[in-house]
């Protein structure tokens, strides 16, 4: 197994242009605000601009949090939700035209390109010093992770706070199977590949393991769904111990990565349209009753793709898999982070009385995480909370406002308790896991790496089809791919 500290890439299609505004402030104010205060007297918002994509709809009452918002800390919210499809695009025009919101979501994927292009407040200093009560409670692990070494060679910073933990993707194995056929929750490569065979003699039909895709190209890391058998090939750039860059397509651990994953495929133990398939067929598959073993992210899954495939096979029980000895781990992927930009008059503001008010473990992150009371939930009383149907939907409860619950940062007493699946399915995910590293972003690695990208997935479906061999994939990819590589490491190493 690889030791080394992995550091992902990805691919940026949209160059982000720095861009200076205009933001709201008001009244002075010291550690009276809502968010707690730095020791220091800041100048209180009196209304901030935010841009976000993972939270409700207005529809399902979005507003009426903005409303509670205002209520609680005198501040106007003013919320920005794009389409979901258009979201980046939307932000990158917001950049260019020089009217970003003062804070912004931002996924890995952009997050390293503007804090490199100036575009993104450094709040080092204002996380160190801050004294609110969310600096006490926040697990400063998921703080650390979003910290990036910038142009100027400063060292590590701050550009961006986390919203909820990166999470990640974890086995989930159909428990009730593995009861019927007296076979035990897999720990090692082969245990693993024998449970699969043994799924296969259930019948016709029936699909041993399904993933979306052999790479997850999306973004980083490209191995999360297909950890058994990627084990410790990383087909992703990475720095060994000595501070070189290498290509880990290329290297060694990779053919045998190929290897594992064409003699499943033969032998009838993965989806056939593996290489097409979405999640959504994926989960279609899962909820039919047809699938044994998928790969898919830890929390609120567990749960709902049981409570889905219940509607066709009663019997259906899911458990995530504490992951296999030779894969080593399960990786965190970097947190969305929730990013100040440098259009913000008041950036210290906005970082004390949104950004650390969301993490109080009180009252601010109630709202942030569920929402209003009598609109989202209701307080019982004793110290608990039930959740309310969706404005939109009245068969489904409201998971969240802007904070996935299971997801939360801080030690917080959350009032509405997790389903126990849930809770069993993070624990296992977060036993078995790494962090992933911020993806490193440049322009010469922008300009290859979709290509890049494009033959690694050519290769990697005709080798799983058995079209090639896999030395002669590694042939093939070396051919095809040498000039993206080469330049993305020269960039790398220089």
């Amino acid at each position: 197994m690889k030791k080394n500290l992995l550091i992902r890439l990805t691919s940026l299609g949209l160059a982000v242009i720095t861009a200076m505004g205009m933001a709201a402030c008001g009244e002075t104010t010291g550690p009276e605000t809502p968010g707690g205060g730095q020791t220091a007297e800041y100048t209180k918002p009196d209304s901030i601009k935010m841009t976000f994509d993972t939270c409700m709809t207005f529809e399902n009452g979005l507003q009426d949090v903005c409303d509670e918002y205002k209520n609680q800390t005198g501040i106007t919210l003013e919320l920005e939700k794009p389409d979901h499809a258009k979201y980046y695009e939307k932000i990158t025009l917001a950049f260019a035209s020089g009217t970003p919101s003062d804070a912004i979501e931002m996924g890995s994927t952009y997050y390293p390109e503007n804090a490199n292009n100036g575009a993104l407040w450094d709040m080092t200093d204002a996380w160190e010093n801050t004294t609110a009560p969310a600096k006490s409670i926040i697990d400063e692990s998921y703080v650390d992770a979003l910290k990036i070494d910038v142009k100027d060679g400063s060292g590590p910073r701050l550009y961006g706070f986390p919203t909820v933990a990166g999470n990640g993707t974890v086995t989930y194995v159909r428990q009730d199977w593995l009861d019927d056929m007296g076979i035990a929750m897999p720990t090692t490569y082969d245990e693993f590949i024998d449970m699969l065979r043994k799924f296969k003699t259930r019948g016709s039909g029936t699909i041993p393991l399904t993933a979306a895709g052999l790479l997850n190209n999306g973004e980083t890391p490209y191995d999360i769904y297909l950890r058994e058998f990627y084990q410790d090939a990383i087909p992703d750039f990475y720095q060994k111990e000595d501070g070189t860059w290498v290509d880990g397509f290329s290297e060694p651990e990779m053919e045998a990565a190929l290897t594992r994953l064409h003699d499943a495929f033969a032998e009838g133990l993965i989806d056939g349209e593996i290489v097409t398939n979405k999640t959504s067929t994926c989960r279609d598959k899962v909820n039919a009753g047809l699938v044994g073993c998928f790969n898919y992210w830890a929390g609120m899954w567990c749960a709902k793709l049981e409570d889905s495939t219940t509607g066709t096979d009663p019997n259906a029980k899911f458990a995530a898999m504490p992951i296999i000895k030779e894969a080593g781990h399960y990786t965190e992927r970097v947190p969305t982070a929730l990013v100040i930009t440098n259009n913000c008059e008041n950036p210290v503001g906005v970082f004390e009385d949104l950004i650390m008010y969301s993490h109080d473990g009180d009252k601010g992150q109630m709202l942030f995480t569920h929402g209003v009371v009598d609109k989202h939930y209701t307080d019982n009383g004793d110290g608990t909370c039930t959740a309310l149907p969706y404005y939109e939907d009245p068969t489904k409860l409201c998971e969240k406002s802007f904070y996935a619950p299971e997801l939360s940062i801080t030690e917080w007493n959350d009032p509405i308790a997790l389903d126990p699946r849930v809770e069993e399915s993070l624990a296992v995910f977060r036993d078995n896991r790494t962090f992933a590293t911020v993806p490193v972003v440049s322009d010469v690695i922008s300009e290859n790496l979709s290509n890049l990208n494009v033959v690694k997935g050519e290769v990697a479906a005709n080798v799983l089809h058995g079209n090639i061999t896999v030395q002669e994939g590694m042939a093939k990819y070396n051919k095809d791919a040498g000039k993206y590589v080469e330049a993305i490491l020269a960039d790398l190493n220089s």
